[in-house]
């Protein structure tokens, strides 16, 4: 029986839009994978420039390359959703356009997934010109998760670094606009099992000016879509975690208004699940402590 029929199919699902600058480099990283067995899933949002040509060349040159376009923009979570559904392989593995993978990336993660539903590891972020700045694990502490309140205002879990069992990735669906998929779909794993870190930078994680996450938003904004995650994360744990559907709850009141009463109990929270809550922050105990005080005069807005 051959390596091909052995290994699970893994769907690599590629959300694109307008993305001509730099797609030709990451295609090359993925066709490079050492994994024997993969597909990948090139769902376009509409895209105005030469996209789609660039595809299109791929496919006829691969023929595990996949695309499809959209009549109408749907934003970046729901095309990915889309590609998820699309999906054939076991596992997916989402990417973005515009970043680089190292050749083993797939082949090492899915060695290293054992039983668990989803993996994840490391990324270097670099500028435009792939010129390395940092590590995620830099800005983050990045480790293995196996609670939903881990996620409540944080994450560091990127979709271009994780593999995922697609069973879950489908059961997640529909993923709320409200946030990132790659943090809906961390939160919603937990559900099934811890989620793995392997700590190896194994994506180049390009950094500039059109990357989603360099988008700001005003504070207000940022406070009302944090309250409106506390209520999706609330209402989406199934009864097994009624502890943690509480505690979203709490949150989100807490959240209301800063009177006295809120104050308190926001703050309290923060003391009393700080290791869930802080957890991905890089502080000592003294400046966890001191964040948590402050929560009586502010509120964290979902990072």
């Amino acid at each position: 029986m051959s390596e091909l029929q052995t290994t699970p199919l893994v769907s690599i699902v590629m959300g694109t839009y307008n993305g001509t600058k730099y797609l030709k480099e990451q295609l090359d990283s993925l066709i490079q994978q050492t994994y024997p067995n993969i597909e990948i899933i090139a769902v376009d949002d509409c895209s105005k420039d030469d996209t789609i040509e660039i595809l299109k060349q791929y496919s006829l040159q691969h023929n595990n390359i996949r695309i499809f376009q959209n009549t109408s923009n749907l934003g970046f979570v729901k095309n990915f959703e889309k590609g998820a559904s699309l999906a054939t392989g076991a596992y997916i593995s989402f990417c973005d356009q515009d970043d680089v993978w190292a050749p083993e990336k797939t082949t090492v993660l899915m060695n290293a997934i054992e039983d668990h539903p989803m993996i994840y590891c490391d990324s270097a972020l670099v500028d435009q010109d792939l010129q390395p700045l940092w590590n995620h694990s830099d800005l983050k502490k990045l480790a293995s998760f196996d609670n939903c309140l881990y996620f409540a205002t944080d994450n560091c879990v990127g979709g271009h670094a994780l593999i995922i069992k697609k069973e879950i990735a489908l059961a997640a669906m529909p993923y709320p606009i409200e946030m990132a998929h790659d943090l809906w779909l961390a939160f919603f794993t937990t559900f099934y099992g811890s989620i793995k870190y392997y700590d190896v930078p194994f994506v180049k994680w390009r950094q500039h000016g059109n990357n989603f996450t360099s988008l700001k938003t005003n504070k207000k904004s940022k406070l009302e879509e944090t309250r409106k995650r506390f209520l999706l994360f609330r209402d989406a744990c199934p009864p097994a975690f009624s502890k943690e559907k509480k505690v979203f709850d709490q949150l989100y009141r807490s959240y209301e208004s800063y009177s006295p009463g809120n104050n308190f109990l926001r703050m309290f929270l923060f003391f009393k699940y700080q290791n869930y809550l802080l957890a991905m922050k890089k502080r000592n105990s003294y400046r966890k402590f001191l964040f948590c005080l402050k929560m009586f005069f502010k509120m964290r807005n979902h990072v």
